[in-house]
């Protein structure tokens, strides 16, 4: 019986069964297949004063409306669902204080885990849903960590961004340089290097016929509390810039 639309009831019509269990059972709340077929029911958009103060139940969307006084035709107990608020429409503005606010969304809610460190890690989260006017204080940037190594070191991924302390006594040592089918490090991955100790510190490539390390005059730190910092330029190819030695 679902989907007869509105009829209008003139006086001294007769009203039949027929009438009863279609349009009056279904002007109490009024069912449609989707929205074409409500608009054209209603008499479309230049009539909404048959719209006014009625509900609709919509099959397609299995949702039910109300059209308040000018309109539009609003979901009753609208809730945000999977893919209706995404990184494109929260940096185009399209979704607005006042709309979480009415969808019940509060601070505590967005601060409850929902974005999470592991989101950020794997790729959920990438630099493009960052606005670039976002003005994230520095102070709110995880500080770098520092790594004490006291034996020979080969770098690996979780060395990025980090900085290497070579405290070793007296004994010359290495900090190597693994090929990209070892350990892909991101192009612009940078790592720094401290020779802490009193022993000497290369920094060498694991395969040298493979990867080229770029620097002058030597790739060896200078002296104690001497500092460099790898930056990976391409593939299998780095620059080794800071206070560095021949030998």
């Amino acid at each position: 019986m679902a989907g007869s639309g509105v009829k209008l009831f003139v006086q001294n019509t007769p009203l039949t069964a027929a009438d009863l269990n279609t349009y009056i059972q279904d002007q109490v709340i009024c069912v449609f297949d989707d929205e074409a077929a409500r608009t054209a029911a209603f008499g479309g958009a230049g009539a909404p004063a048959l719209s006014e103060g009625r509900f609709s139940y919509l099959k397609d969307t299995d949702k039910l409306y109300y059209y308040p006084q000018g309109g539009p035709w609003t979901e009753v107990g609208a809730q945000v669902e999977d893919g209706e608020i995404t990184a494109a429409k929260l940096a185009s503005d399209s979704v607005t204080t006042a709309k979480i606010v009415n969808l019940n969304v509060t601070t505590a809610k967005l601060a409850d885990d929902a974005v999470t460190s592991a989101k950020i890690a794997d790729g959920t989260i990438v630099n493009a849903d960052i606005s670039a006017t976002a003005a994230i204080d520095l102070g709110k940037l995880a500080d770098a960590t520092i790594l004490t190594k006291t034996s020979n070191h080969t770098l690996v991924l979780t060395d990025k961004n980090k900085f290497i302390e070579m405290n070793i006594t007296s004994t010359a040592n290495t900090v190597s340089v693994p090929t990209d089918a070892s350990v892909d490090f991101p192009i612009g991955s940078q790592i720094n290097i401290t020779q802490y100790g009193t022993g000497k510190t290369q920094i060498v490539a694991v395969t040298p016929g493979t990867t080229s390390i770029r620097a002058t005059p030597g790739t060896y730190l200078r002296d104690r509390y001497s500092s460099a910092t790898l930056i990976k330029r391409a593939a299998n190819e780095w620059y080794l810039i800071g206070d560095l030695s021949a030998s």
